[in-house]
């Protein structure tokens, strides 16, 4: 999911994808045609000032359902990537799993709570406006922007993945069945079957009545629907290559490269004459301390070449994945960074053995689904 990193909330990276820009749309122009019915008499102008100012609130909305995910995350010893918002709302990229069907539970409930006590807020405020007497085109604002976040919170409780009720659902029979895996294969499917009636409901209201909301209903079960196939899949490989080590995987003994020698020798006496794009940098002494490819290869100007060292350009081994041989490979899944090239170092008694690509697990992971589909 390409998107573009803002900045950070509460100490996580923020990322917006390009799509949020129809979401913005969809909401303004839903709130400015609403407005009328419940504020008559005001300028059309001012109708879509307020559409788009609530639509902005309401995107806050979303992100703050998706950082609560993110901090309930962290304090269960969870790391998070980045949360980004894109056309259905948010996602909280883990960079892991939670350890216990507690924690997942807590992680997963959070962001509808989060929505339904903005919806409970907002709708209160809303409330006391009208009392106060405040302009019609404010209570109204108010009331959808609570109606809004009241049904997202409930939509989002629906008992199916990867939707937050499916997740619900996977650590309630995580916890009952004692394998997280088995329980998010269950709550997979529970998704597969909620996307296929969100499609029926979706194709059954545009036959009753053509309107925008059977169409996107629709189209939005057919996204529950195949994401929760995919995961699913992922899934029963996972448990799949549960057996496999990570010494099964990886390439053995690997190329090194010196931290001392320049960007431009390191190109014409490697790069040029071997087929790996990524080299394990060693000290004088034959320890390694970095990695260096072509990610960080492009960052450097052509007349630097010979006056930057590889060390110098390398990343530091502290930033680089590791593993041993003897862990399982599935492990590694989570593991896996674009800062490093997308690469694993495996260590045995602190010296390097092996190298493990996202390519040779992505191969691997693809042989495993053949297996799958095909039973």
């Amino acid at each position: 999911m390409d998107a573009i990193p803002v900045g950070r909330i509460a100490g996580f990276a923020v990322r917006v994808n390009w799509s949020v820009v129809v979401l913005l749309w969809l909401f303004t122009w839903s709130l400015a045609t609403t407005l009328p019915e419940r504020a008559p008499g005001h300028a059309e102008t001012l109708y879509w000032l307020t559409g788009a100012c609530g639509a902005l609130l309401l995107l806050g909305s979303l992100l703050a359902h998706e950082i609560t995910h993110a901090v309930l995350a962290s304090r269960a010893g969870v790391g998070v990537s980045d949360v980004t918002l894109w056309l259905f709302g948010g996602v909280t990229r883990l960079n892991g799993e939670a350890k216990t069907p507690t924690d997942a539970f807590a992680v997963a409930v959070s962001g509808p709570l989060t929505s339904l006590s903005i919806a409970a807020v907002v709708g209160g405020a809303g409330l006391v406006l009208d009392a106060l007497g405040a302009p019609a085109i404010a209570v109204g604002a108010a009331s959808w922007l609570a109606a809004i976040n009241f049904v997202l919170g409930l939509f989002n409780l629906l008992p199916g993945a990867p939707l937050d009720g499916g997740r619900v659902l996977q650590a309630y029979l995580w916890h009952r069945c004692g394998d997280r895996v088995s329980a998010g294969i269950r709550a997979a499917h529970a998704g597969g079957m909620l996307g296929f009636g969100l499609i029926a409901l979706g194709l059954a209201a545009f036959a009753a009545g053509p309107t925008i909301g059977g169409v996107w209903l629709a189209f939005l079960g057919w996204v529950v629907l195949d994401a929760s196939r995919a995961e699913e899949i992922q899934l029963k490989t996972h448990r799949a290559m549960a057996g496999i080590r990570v010494a099964d995987v990886m390439t053995e003994h690997p190329h090194t490269a010196p931290r001392d020698i320049t960007v431009e020798e390191f190109i014409h006496q490697y790069l040029l004459r071997d087929r790996h794009s990524t080299y394990p940098v060693t000290d004088r002494h034959g320890s390694v301390d970095g990695l260096i490819g072509l990610r960080q290869l492009h960052d450097i100007p052509v007349d630097r070449r010979a006056s930057t060292s590889v060390g110098e350009a390398a990343v530091p081994l502290s930033t680089v994945a590791t593993a041993t041989p003897r862990e399982p490979v599935t492990a590694l899944l989570q593991r896996l960074g674009s800062e490093s090239g997308n690469r694993v170092l495996v260590f045995d008694d602190g010296s390097l053995v092996g190298i493990v690509t996202a390519s040779d697990l992505t191969r691997l992971a693809e042989v495993y689904q053949l297996a799958i589909v095909g039973q």
